[in-house]
């Protein structure tokens, strides 16, 4: 096992600002080429303290009355309604009514702040809105002002990935493992989303930091009052930007099951887990997140009745949750893990294929056990792994070259044995938490689907938390096979750059915005036509004009859904983002057609089109 404790040298520092420039350079390119998708409108809104659809602007896209049927046919109200939930004791008629950008942007309270993320967002990730919002007041509202807080956590990501294998393992384990996560896809996706993986993502990988340090010091009595202080704040500000945090914390939990032998340390890291806690339970109790359970549940139940009636066939592509289809679903998270197996599970189809795929591989890992007690010439034995993989290349029916990398690849993990096996205790002891982190998140969806009855829940963004810990142990891995004998070792570092050209594939792929597995979209978005429209409006609009937006039928799926209007308004909010907040342009809904953005000018008495949204409102339509 490589450990070191040596100073960083002039050449680490300038390797790891290397590092560091590419990185940047991956995540800002491109970053707002392409269109704001339906999460991330939510995003953009909510972050304003704005529900999207507008329940809480009420009185800016409508006009109540409110009206009360007769006391001998409803018993009267006893009580205060719910302010996220109809009251069915009396009724709510809206009208529609015009608005203007400075009645759009009227201050918002704390309550519509609540409101917002409990409508928009089931009360999750309240701590990445309070962040981005202080964000977009310094630099903005816009796609780039939004992404670029993605991307400077990313960026974070890199770094301290570096910081971590370093303290745990060795400089070079830090800076192979900081190359990885600079050029690794899952990431630089993720950076181009304006969501709360990025900064989730970084807050565990923080508290694991300090988790490990805390369990390793409290042998020796030596931990710091500052490690249980960062733990808290990165485990607690962890959950409250993505509630599935609690998938590390169970690995944590896990882990001290095994590692932790101190009373002491039990009592401290019990009180460090309830204060963690404590800002989670706060907001599900009484703050913005009190109905989540109640959306949850909700949730729980149509995605449930959507796979058992419509399988595959409804709004959110779930089905059940089958054997088969977790399986499915799983295999290509765990193979997308690993970089050298990225895409893999999903691009190399055929049974037969796979079969001698695996086969090739398990032949390369005991030839490579055995070769010491097999007699042949010495010019035979070092060129017998490439005339195995070579061999193989003509039994596939296709994708020849993938599934030598496949085999390749299966050969070169089975060295985490050795690795393992030569490590110290505590070496040991670390790798575990690498392998707990790799599985335990992932495994963790898979019994929620189970327990859910569908696989929406499958997805690699809600176990992205495996992804440092799995580049430091293939970053332990590559140093150990530079180390192995040279038919084996360049063997597999060609074929590694083989499957570095592929992953180069699904990067243009992303960049060219057809990527359904990282961007979402098979066809390329143009760009955010929300935007576009809100400058044309302002170089085109003129004193006495009004603006008219399309009026679309919204689907009403549960109450937390509810516009109180009989269409949908996103259209009309999503354009004002990005209109000056104090301008009073005339607005007003369209009811009459659902597609374009007009203006309805005063002096020319004509109608002019701004835009049409007819196929580029993504994830809306």
């Amino acid at each position: 096992m490589v450990h070191t404790y040596k100073k960083e040298s002039l050449q680490t520092w300038i390797t790891l600002a290397v590092i560091l420039v590419i990185g940047i350079g991956l995540r800002l390119y491109h970053l707002d080429s392409y269109s704001i998708f339906f999460d991330e409108k939510s995003t953009m809104v909510v972050s304003q303290g704005i529900v999207l659809e507008g329940a809480n602007q009420k009185e800016v896209f409508s006009t109540k009355k409110v009206t009360i049927p007769e006391f001998w046919k409803t018993p009267p109200l006893s009580f205060k309604p719910q302010p996220v939930l109809r009251s069915f004791t009396y009724t709510e008629t809206f009208s529609p009514r015009s608005f203007t950008p400075a009645e759009f942007w009227a201050p918002k309270s704390l309550a519509d702040y609540y409101e917002a993320m409990t409508r928009s967002d089931i009360g999750n990730s309240s701590f990445y809105y309070l962040l981005l919002h202080i964000w977009m007041e310094i630099f903005g509202i816009s796609d780039f002002s939004a992404r670029l807080f993605s991307v400077a956590f990313s960026v974070l990501i890199i770094g301290f990935t570096y910081l971590f294998a370093k303290r745990f393992f060795s400089i070079n384990t830090g800076l192979i493992a900081a190359g990885i996560v600079a050029i690794e896809p899952f990431f630089i996706a993720y950076s181009h989303q304006a969501r709360n993986y990025s900064l989730t993502f970084f807050l565990t990988l923080l508290s694991t930091y300090f988790f490990l340090q805390i369990i390793e010091g409290s042998k020796g009595n030596k931990n710091s009052i500052w490690l249980y202080i960062g733990y808290i704040f990165a485990a607690g500000l962890g959950l409250l930007s993505h509630f599935l945090t609690i998938s590390v914390l169970l690995v944590h939990g896990l882990y001290a099951l095994f590692y932790l032998r101190s009373v002491s340390g039990w009592v401290k890291m019990a009180i460090s887990a309830v204060a963690a806690l404590s800002g989670v339970t706060w907001w599900l109790l009484y703050g913005g997140g009190k109905y989540t359970f109640y959306t949850l549940g909700y949730q729980a139940d149509l995605y449930r009745r959507m796979a058992e009636t419509k399988p595959g066939n409804n709004p959110f592509g779930v089905v059940p949750a089958t054997f088969v289809n977790v399986y499915n679903k799983a295999l290509p998270m765990f193979s997308d893990l690993v970089i050298f197996t990225n895409g893999m599970a999903e691009s190399l189809v055929g049974k037969r294929n796979f079969i001698v795929s695996l086969l090739v591989g398990i032949l390369l890992i005991v030839w490579y056990r055995l070769k010491d007690r097999i007699k042949l010439h010495e010019f035979i034995v070092p060129r017998i792994p490439y005339v195995i993989v070579l061999l193989s290349a003509l039994v596939y029916t296709s994708n020849k070259i993938q599934f030598c990398v496949l085999s390749v690849v299966i050969f070169a993990l089975s060295f985490l044995y050795d690795i393992y096996k030569d490590a110290d205790k505590l070496q040991r002891q670390r790798m575990v938490m690498l392998y707990m982190m790799a599985l335990i998140p992932t495994l963790f969806l898979i019994v929620m689907a189970f327990k859910g009855g569908h696989t929406s829940g499958i997805q690699q963004r809600y176990s992205g938390f495996s992804f440092p810990y799995v580049i430091i142990l293939i970053s332990l891995l590559l140093q150990y096979i530079s180390e192995i004998r040279d038919e084996f070792k360049y063997l597999i570092f060609v074929i590694l750059a083989i499957q570095f050209y592929f992953v180069g594939q699904r990067l243009k792929e992303f960049y060219e915005d057809r990527s359904v597995k990282y961007g979402g979209f098979a066809k390329p978005r143009v760009a955010n036509p929300y935007e576009k429209a809100a400058h044309k409006i302002q170089e085109v609009y003129q004193k006495g004009d009004t603006i008219l937006y399309p009026a679309f039928k919204l689907q009403i799926l549960s109450e937390m859904d509810r516009t109180f209007l009989p269409y949908s308004i996103q259209d009309a909010q999503l354009t004002n983002l990005y209109l000056p907040k104090s301008l009073n342009y005339i607005q007003s809904m369209d009811t009459t057609q659902v597609d374009r953005i007009l203006i309805k000018r005063n002096i020319q008495k004509d109608t002019l089109e701004i835009i049409n949204l007819k196929g580029i409102r993504y994830g809306s339509e």
